[in-house]
């Protein structure tokens, strides 16, 4: 039925995420389907400036707003004499795979690998997921050379008009997840506890993402003051300082973890999870049907601060820009929490891409 070509880039993982749940949902549709990472394969000055980008990302995300509006004020992406330099990796990078479809869900890969399709006449259409939900997001993400914009609200699609992007070009769908991001079973969660020995106490996830970036010391800490007795999860990503740090409080209800595979079980097993306001991490959240707080503290970057205000105003989720605030919130306690719960289901009707691949296949189907 064709090859999909998948474009992704490891600045960011929840770029990754959405791939792999596209992938997964595209190969059952009978697609033949491939992932690449085209800056990070394209040489060791994109790999350095991925590198600066997660290292700011993890380290210092209050500059995030400064590294924000250097991209977009530069528009590398856009630059001719990069693009020139760019074409004989590009030629070679699709040679390699011959694609018959073309889909980025990366702001960065929207216009070179497209334009030399278009200059080529090589008749591969090219489209684009944006995994921001919500603006402000990167200016990459319009591009005159994308055939089809699939974006996963209507505030995402009024934003990329203002850009420029006609509205004819652009189709709502919903934000895919992983398949395996769904409610827990009561077998799977009894499973879940008796494999990490958790009690029947209140269950919170402090979710630290790949990196384990920001304050999550200060908030683990804001979380056990107003939730003494209850089982607290913390996924530190590969930030093993913190790690280290936690576990040496000997807390007997605190379990700490590194990079995890499976973090779909301990989301589902949650009570409450406590997470940056990344796209697909709270779209995986929402998925599971676990109410979620959206963590702000240092600063929100801007491509999240959207997402963040988005899910007061729908009533999604929780925010919170002070340690007071998640404080306040956990104090509430579960009662509260599963208020949201009804809200949570009408914001968002679970997606594993069905949708986006249905649209590629209407593509290429016969007039």
């Amino acid at each position: 039925m064709g090859k999909l070509l998948i474009l992704s880039s490891d600045t960011g993982e929840g770029h990754n995420s959405a791939a792999r749940a596209l992938e997964a949902t595209a190969a059952t549709a009978g697609l033949q389907v491939s992932v690449r990472k085209p800056l990070e394969e394209s040489g060791k000055l994109n790999r350095t400036l991925g590198s600066l980008y997660n290292t700011i990302l993890t380290r210092c995300p209050q500059q995030m707003g400064s590294y924000f509006w250097l991209v977009d004020r530069c528009r590398p992406n856009e630059r001719n004499f990069l693009y020139s330099n760019a074409r004989r990796f590009i030629k070679k990078f699709l040679d390699s795979e011959q694609p018959d479809t073309v889909l980025s869900v990366h702001p960065m890969l929207n216009h070179f690998i497209q334009r030399f399709i278009k200059e080529e006449k090589l008749g591969i259409p090219c489209h684009t997921f944006l995994t921001d939900p919500f603006p402000p997001f990167w200016q990459g993400w319009a591009s005159p050379w994308v055939d089809k914009f699939l974006v996963p609200t209507h505030e995402a699609l009024q934003e990329l008009t203002a850009m420029g992007v006609a509205a004819w070009r652009i189709e709502q769908v919903p934000m895919p997840v992983r398949s395996q991001f769904r409610p827990f079973t009561t077998a799977a969660r009894q499973a879940f506890c008796e494999e990490l020995q958790l009690d029947y106490a209140t269950t919170i996830l402090l979710n630290g993402g790949a990196r384990g970036g920001g304050p999550l010391l200060s908030i683990y800490q804001a979380a056990r003051r107003a939730a003494p007795d209850a089982n607290i999860l913390v996924v530190c990503g590969s930030n093993d300082a913190l790690r280290h740090r936690l576990q040496t409080l000997r807390h007997p209800k605190t379990q700490t973890f590194g990079f995890v595979h499976d973090i779909h079980r301990f989301i589902a097993c949650s009570d409450l999870v406590l997470t940056k306001p990344g796209a697909l991490s709270t779209y995986e959240t929402l998925a599971c049907g676990v109410p979620v707080l959206l963590l702000g503290l240092r600063g929100l970057m801007p491509q999240e601060s959207g997402l963040f205000h988005a899910a007061a105003h729908y009533e999604f989720g929780f925010v919170a820009s002070r340690l007071r605030d998640v404080e306040e919130i956990i104090n509430q306690g579960r009662q509260t929490w599963n208020r949201i719960r009804s809200s949570l289901a009408a914001f968002y009707q679970v997606s594993y891409g069905e949708e986006i691949v249905e649209r590629i296949l209407h593509a290429h189907a016969p007039a």
